[in-house]
């Protein structure tokens, strides 16, 4: 297994190139950003960070020591514990990398007007992900509800998606709170954390 430094690494040239070779030109890029990898480190065996490029940004976990995701179907969706809440991720599978497992959390990311703001965002996110949620109410956000709310059929209760970030409060240092609210706005600190709100409506 990829040690962290490693991944983030290997992570970062192979969608550095995808951008350069598949993407270039595609108007949903924000081209204030970059191709960056944050916060990338071991959880309960797996290499686990946020991916930052100019069309999304998405947590993404690797496979632990022996863990063969090969036989798996892609796009397969599979839910994984962390201390602030549980995530339902999708199989992908890309050439240099293998496969790995993905959560979206913000796509496209024409609300981010800097890299730095890009960056804050998702250090928050990481450092959000790794508190534990004391409530007893730790639900997995509901994709076909968010679908739905998207497209305009239902009004949105965002109590229903409210597990994660009560906790960015307290969990969160103000410097890093400060970058995020103050690099820019238009992004909160709710809406990253608690995934799936991106323009598409999908997660992947």
């Amino acid at each position: 297994m990829m040690q962290p430094e490693q991944a983030a690494i290997l992570i970062e040239q192979v969608f550095t190139r995808i951008l350069h070779e598949q993407m270039a030109g595609i108007p949903i890029l924000n081209n204030r950003l970059r191709v960056e990898t944050v916060g990338f480190r071991i959880y309960q065996g797996r290499c686990v960070g946020v991916l930052i490029t100019p069309w999304l940004m998405c947590l993404v976990m690797l496979p632990a020591e022996g863990e063969e995701w090969g036989d798996l179907k892609l796009g397969s969706k599979q839910e994984y514990r962390f201390p602030a809440n549980s995530f339902r991720f999708m199989l992908n599978r890309v050439d240099g990398i293998g496969c790995y497992n993905s959560y979206s959390l913000h796509s496209p990311m024409h609300e981010f007007h800097s890299q730095e703001h890009a960056v804050a965002a998702a250090e928050n996110f990481m450092q959000t992900l790794m508190v534990e949620v004391k409530s007893a109410e730790q639900n997995i956000p509901d994709e076909a509800l968010l679908g739905r709310i998207l497209q305009g059929e239902e009004a949105a209760d965002l109590s229903r998606f409210e597990t994660i970030g009560s906790v960015a409060a307290e969990g969160c240092s103000n410097t890093v709170k400060d970058k995020v609210s103050g690099a820019g706005g238009g992004i909160s600190r709710r809406d990253l954390l608690r995934g799936g709100f991106t323009s598409d409506g999908r997660n992947g």
